[in-house]
């Protein structure tokens, strides 16, 4: 940082002062004494008053941006902070208490609560712990419908210290009437909100520890060939099935899952620029992986023919997004709800019983682990990127350097997949 001192500054000149590379710039002001005029490297002007407290101590309150800000301007909240210092104040001091008394008050209901919550999940200051880490972008957004739509009709103007521990399991219940998974979510929401408000002090004990729900029960559906057969033919041709609302690119999307065996919000969520054409692979970011690790996807032709499906369907739309969603205004992914909601329309009008997205997974898994085509459960599991069943070294490795793990091997499986699939399709046999 250099500091200089200039015989004038002039409104002229603030507009065109720059630092020397890589350093910072400040210009005192020869009328008004302690008024700063700082210039960063980027070019950010402002404005700021130095002076020193009751008990000495040097402070800097800051003014504003320049020309927001000009210079008769900036004289003039120079001249006022320091005539509060002449009465005995501290400005920056006062300012410091009405942020804390600010946030204070939102920390009081639950609603403002959530909102310092989210903000603070958001950097990863939400928790405490070495392992505090941002949360998703996506599971913030969930967790903030669940509540917005849920639990801040009920409690959102409610003093966080008045909540009780029996409204809480009353009202999990009466939501798990509703649906067993909003029960869950209400609860984990609420427990994590409370869990927070514990360590900003606002409550000495979390009220929402250990109320039980109802939890789901574990889902064992796999579809199959006949209902493979429907479910494809259907995104291929939805144009083709009557009282089927579904685009081609949202029924390239659900093939896709079916294809790759990756999770929906990782489908939906893919970027042309995570895509290897040449070599036939797609690098799934930590941060938008559940397991908050890289993941490596072979593409096997069968993928590679879907990318050029949704290549076609979005020529020069310009997105980043291979699924790019055509009712944002922005460059948006399609939204991972509406995702489900689309495989929810379509089973129920080509008559698939009970079918999720995700139970494309399972059946993915199921059959590469059957007679059918023989692979291990390990490299299945690699390939549904859970958690590795190796430990020492080996998993150390495989988590920080190893991005490339067992990749001939899953290659191969979701070739083998890829070719069942397509036989299934075609109605022929699969090679041996």
């Amino acid at each position: 940082m250099s500091l200089g001192t200039l015989p004038k500054l002039t409104n002229d000149l603030l507009k065109t002062v720059m630092p020397e590379p890589g350093k910072r710039l400040e210009l005192r002001d020869d009328v008004e004494s302690g008024l700063i005029f700082r210039v960063t490297e980027k070019g950010v002007r402002t404005w700021s008053v130095r002076y020193r407290n009751a008990a000495g101590e040097q402070r800097r309150k800051s003014l504003g941006l320049f020309p927001a800000v000009g210079l008769a301007k900036a004289r003039d909240e120079a001249r006022k902070a320091k005539g509060s210092v002449a009465s005995g104040s501290d400005p920056v001091a006062t300012e410091k208490a009405a942020r804390a008394e600010e946030r204070r008050k939102r920390l009081h209901t639950l609603s403002g609560l959530a909102d310092v919550y989210f903000d603070a999940a958001a950097k990863g200051t939400h928790r405490g712990g070495p392992t505090a880490k941002p949360k998703r972008a996506g599971t913030i957004s969930e967790e903030r419908r669940v509540f917005d739509k849920l639990v801040k009709p009920k409690f959102g103007d409610s003093a966080v210290a008045n909540i009780t521990r029996t409204e809480i399991r009353d009202f999990c219940a009466k939501q798990t009437k509703k649906a067993k998974s909003n029960g869950r979510h209400c609860r984990n929401i609420i427990r994590q909100l409370m869990s927070f408000a514990v360590r900003e002090g606002v409550i000495d004990h979390n009220p929402a520890l250990d109320i039980a729900v109802a939890m789901p029960t574990a889902r064992r559906r796999v579809l199959a060939d006949e209902e493979l057969l429907a479910f494809w033919n259907a995104c291929a041709q939805p144009d083709d099935i009557d009282d089927l609302t579904l685009s081609k690119l949202m029924g390239t999307a659900l093939r896709m899952a079916a294809v790759t065996l990756q999770r929906g919000g990782e489908v939906v969520g893919m970027r042309w620029e995570e895509i290897d054409r040449a070599a036939k692979t797609w690098l799934i970011p930590a941060e938008r992986m559940k397991g908050k690790r890289a993941h490596l996807v072979p593409l096997s032709d069968l993928a590679l023919g879907l990318l050029d499906e949704a290549a076609e369907i979005t020529k020069g739309n310009g997105s980043e997004f291979v699924f790019a969603s055509p009712r944002s205004e922005e460059d948006a992914h399609i939204d991972r709800r509406a995702f489900s909601r689309a495989m929810n329309r379509l089973v129920g009008v080509i008559e698939i019983p009970d079918a999720t997205p995700h139970d494309l997974r399972r059946t993915g898994a199921t059959n590469l682990t059957s007679e059918r085509i023989g692979f291990s459960r390990f490299i299945v599991s690699q390939i549904l990127a859970h958690a590795a069943d190796t430990g020492g070294a080996a998993a150390v490795t495989g988590q920080h350097y190893d991005l490339n793990d067992y990749l001939a091997e899953k290659r191969r499986a979701l070739s083998a997949w890829a070719e069942l699939l397509t036989s299934i399709i075609d109605a022929k046999p699969r090679s041996s």
